[in-house]
């Protein structure tokens, strides 16, 4: 019934083109954004191809999982070329190589070629070649390794046991007794 007309106009030939947009909260884009190319002069974060490991094939290096701090993993971890915790895991893993970073834990039942541990393991590890333990690592459980090193400060508690020769991944009864290990804490 009423309108109130804008300054100027007696509302006699006006048309919709001459009337302004509707103002709202989400400006409209001056150009085409999408299209645009990005500028030179802007710096950005240079994207590098992965780093690549001699002697690995490209399906190894695409089975990569790392578990980040503050994560919490359940579960089966199967056919990982390398596994990185920094966060928490509980799981069976079949890995090549196995990190437990400082700060991070791990239990469950472990099968890998190399493991590194520098954070806490329980449960069982079967390490077929290496197992490095860093001086902040912490082991307790049943081991199983080819090769031990324990640098000065690392933890090991509960079931050792070596490889022999020709066995790759259970230690038969023929085998001498299982050596037991405890440090306290």
């Amino acid at each position: 019934m009423f309108t109130r007309k804008p300054n100027g106009q007696d509302g006699e030939g006006s048309s919709e083109a001459q009337r302004p947009a509707p103002k709202t909260s989400t400006p409209m884009p001056t150009e085409d954004l999408i299209a645009r190319r990005p500028r030179p002069d802007i710096p950005r974060p240079r994207q590098e191809a992965p780093m690549r490991i001699p002697g690995s094939s490209a399906k190894e290096e695409e089975s990569r999982l790392l578990v980040g701090s503050g994560i919490s993993l359940k579960g089966e971890v199967s056919n990982c070329a390398e596994l990185v915790i920094e966060g928490a895991v509980d799981a069976r893993v079949e890995a090549t190589s196995f990190r437990v970073s400082p700060g991070g834990s791990y239990a469950g039942e472990c099968h890998v070629d190399t493991a590194d541990i520098a954070g806490d393991f329980e449960g069982t590890l079967n390490c077929r070649e290496r197992l490095i333990v860093r001086s902040t690592g912490k082991l307790k459980g049943i081991l199983r390794y080819g090769e031990v090193e324990i640098e000065a400060g690392g933890r090991i508690a509960g079931e050792i046991q070596m490889f022999g020769e020709g066995q790759e991944t259970e230690a038969t009864p023929t085998e001498a007794a299982p050596r037991k290990a405890a440090n306290s804490e």
